[in-house]
């Protein structure tokens, strides 16, 4: 079976592996030991030499060499031998007192001949004196040059290494029955669950095909292979990373920030729009969430779970940002969804500015309107001249609340896309010189001048109506509030591909800190400045709108002598 035979070659491999590693282990303790063991015999060699050699200082002319020696016996096969200062044997447990006299010399031994140039000798060698494999250790003696060396079978110390690794087998022996029995209850253990593995997927695979009988789908047969087994877990580790995936771009595709912490508030997930908002250039996962807030706004928060609040970020770009806060419903911890309300509250701004100034706008007149109204009802419409002068109020106002409504629905139908623009090729200066003369009509200008320099050649991309409102606007916002006897005058200049005109006045000009917003709806530079012909605070908003749907850009400036020069540029051609 297949379990039978992965659980045998299982507990094979283990304890092959596991007896390789008792043996590698065995083999360097044995070798480690070893060197110890030997290291101990040559430094107890050593002792015993200094011991000697120390005697054999406090020794006089007629001292017996032979007889001192006697004296150690044969103390753990020890062998100890006396040279003199020329290579002469002098004594040796070894060897009788005739066997001395016929040796002629001991200098040609290594650890001898290193002793008597005064340095310390070991030697591991055969002895042919004795008949037997020797550890020698020779050191310099007294001052007339006495050599003392001391020997030790080898034999000893193989004795002592061989206990050591008599040791270590029993040991790795004892010590691998133990892992083998571990490892034969691991294999089992890890079979059972293979087992289990395999039962499950053997169970899904039959839900998924065609109908089976019960006791063939609960007690399925043992002939499946690990080879299904790892493509079922591929397959679920493939839906694992395509829902990790699929999680990962629906959270950086949303326009809401979100960011999810634990109970520690450690930030464990974001996504793209809330680095954004809050201008994170790194990831924060595993940061505080006091790292991206400030600690006012998170324990607000946190106070407030459910209520949403707001606050300013300045970088990288100033916005109003909402959050809410809540619980998360799987773990301990917080969920905070983050919202750019930025453009909302402009927005909301902005039209409480609008109802705000329309309102201004609008009291003035109605109420000159009613208040002449009255008088002529008490009885001034029977006195020409007063009922004259009344009406004529009356008649003004009631003209300027229509060019008002006609202003704010000009500039409603323009923001909503409804006005159709016919884009062609347009004379600039026949279109200027029309809007002159009729602005020179109706305006009084007679204390004004209006000049137009324009060349007759010169063509712009543009709709005719809307170019000619441009003007106009632009024309009655110079004489309306550049003061009275001024100069106006229009001029042009070709680039590559587009024409600037401006329109230049030299009245008292605009200051610079209202230009970036002479263009809003109803700004005023000056509200107590008085006005020619009571302006709606609408021509020049009319001017923004009309011109960047021709395609151009509009702004304001001062001239180089005073006085204030509205611009705007037109396209030559439809690609402009």
């Amino acid at each position: 079976m297949f379990l039978s035979s992965f659980r045998s070659r299982l507990f094979v491999i283990s304890v092959t592996l596991l007896a390789v590693f008792v043996a590698g282990v065995g083999v360097y303790l044995h070798q480690v030991l070893r060197t110890w063991t030997v290291t101990v015999i040559e430094e107890d060699l050593e002792v015993r030499a200094r011991l000697i050699s120390d005697a054999l200082k406090l020794s006089t002319e007629k001292f017996d060499h032979h007889a001192f020696i006697e004296t150690f016996g044969d103390i753990d096969e020890q062998r100890i031998t006396i040279v003199d200062g020329e290579g002469r044997l002098l004594a040796d447990t070894h060897l009788d007192r005739e066997s001395i006299a016929a040796m002629e010399g001991f200098s040609d031994r290594p650890e001898i001949a290193d002793a008597l140039r005064g340095e310390r000798a070991l030697t591991r060698r055969y002895s042919e004196s004795i008949d037997r494999e020797m550890v020698n250790f020779a050191l310099p003696g007294t001052d007339d040059g006495v050599v003392v060396r001391v020997s030790v079978p080898l034999r000893e110390v193989e004795e002592v290494i061989t206990g050591l690794r008599a040791l270590l087998i029993v040991g790795g022996l004892i010590g691998l029955a133990g892992t083998i029995l571990i490892s034969g209850i691991a294999s089992r253990l890890m079979s059972q669950i293979l087992q289990d593995v395999l039962d499950r997927a053997r169970a899904d695979e039959a839900l998924k095909a065609t109908p089976m009988p019960l006791s063939q789908t609960l007690f399925p047969s043992h002939d499946i292979s690990l080879r299904e087994v790892t493509r079922a877990l591929e397959d679920t580790l493939e839906q694992l990373a395509e829902q990790r995936n699929r999680f990962r771009a629906v959270l950086n595709g949303m326009n809401e920030g979100v960011l999810a912490t634990d109970s520690d508030l450690q930030i464990t997930l974001s996504n793209r729009t809330v680095r954004r908002l809050l201008g994170l250039h790194n990831e924060p996962e595993g940061r505080s969430l006091y790292e991206s807030l400030s600690a006012e706004i998170v324990d607000l928060l946190v106070e407030r779970i459910g209520e949403g609040i707001e606050f300013d970020v300045n970088e990288p770009t100033p916005r109003r940002i909402q959050v809410r806060a809540t619980h998360r419903p799987e773990a301990a911890g917080y969920i905070f969804v983050f919202h750019d309300v930025t453009a909302i509250r402009q927005l909301e701004s902005v039209r409480r500015d609008f109802v705000a100034n329309v309102s201004h706008e609008l009291r003035t007149p109605i109420s000159v309107i009613q208040a002449n109204a009255q008088t002529l009802l008490k009885g001034a419409i029977d006195s020409e001249p007063h009922a004259r002068s009344f009406t004529e109020g009356i008649y003004r106002n009631a003209r300027r609340l229509a060019r008002l409504v006609a202003d704010l629905l000009d500039l409603a139908r323009i923001e909503a896309g409804e006005v159709e623009l016919d884009l062609q090729s347009v004379s600039l200066a026949q279109v200027a010189e029309r809007v002159v003369d009729d602005v020179t009509a109706y305006a009084e200008v007679d204390e004004s001048t209006i000049r137009c320099n324009l060349d007759s050649e010169w063509l712009v991309w543009a709709d005719p109506d809307g170019l000619r409102q441009i003007l106009t606007n632009l024309l009655e916002n110079a004489l309306k509030y550049g003061g009275d006897d001024i100069e106006v005058e229009v001029s042009a200049s070709r680039q590559a591909d587009q024409v600037t005109v401006e329109v230049r006045d030299d009245g008292p000009g605009v200051p610079e800190e209202h230009r970036r917003r002479i263009f809003e709806r109803f700004y005023r530079v000056d509200e107590g400045r008085p006005s020619r012909t009571g302006g709606t605070g609408l021509g020049l908003p009319i001017v923004k709108y009309m011109v960047h749907a021709m395609n151009g850009e509009v702004g304001c400036r001062a001239g180089k002598e005073g006085g204030a020069i509205f611009w705007f540029t037109l396209p030559i051609n439809p690609r402009g």
